[in-house]
């Protein structure tokens, strides 16, 4: 068995659909702290918003639920459900028109990732639920430490 290998980002974004990374949540009037307490506030420094009514569609996918996490008031990371393998593999083909091609083993992993300079993009699934997570993640801006960055003057 080969080791996993995660897909390296050609083409890294800024953000996603409008939303660029380090934006304080003020600019970006219609999203409301999210309603579920559980995730609103997950970490210390982070607050999780949602955009009520927002429809998102990618590549033929009408996504679920989209979470924005600010961490200390500036945008680090994107969450986005959905249902369905076929749809997984909708949205795998979508990041690698856009991000870059996945080596083939890596497409049968439950989770498939692409690292960039600043960015990371997950794609998990889980077949016995049948949902799965899309995770834009801006690695400047996050309470993990997996970056020598200084982010204070964020």
């Amino acid at each position: 068995m080969e080791p996993a290998l995660a897909a390296v980002i050609t083409n890294e974004p800024k953000g996603f659909n409008d939303y660029t990374w380090g934006a304080r949540s003020a600019e970006y009037p219609s999203l409301k702290l999210a309603k579920d307490p559980a995730v609103a506030h997950p970490l210390p420094d982070m607050d999780v918003y949602e955009n009520p009514g927002e429809v998102l569609t990618l590549n033929g996918v009408t996504l679920g639920q989209v979470y924005y996490r600010f961490y200390k008031g500036r945008l680090g990371g994107i969450q986005i459900t959905f249902e369905g393998r076929e749809n997984r593999e909708k949205l795998r083909q979508w990041i690698e028109d856009r991000y870059g091609k996945v080596p083939p083993p890596e497409r049968k992993q439950k989770n498939i990732e692409w690292h960039g300079a600043n960015t990371v993009i997950n794609l998990g699934y889980d077949i016995t639920t049948n949902q799965g997570r899309l995770w834009f993640i801006y690695l400047l801006l996050t309470p993990f430490d997996n970056s020598t960055s200084d982010t204070s003057g964020y």
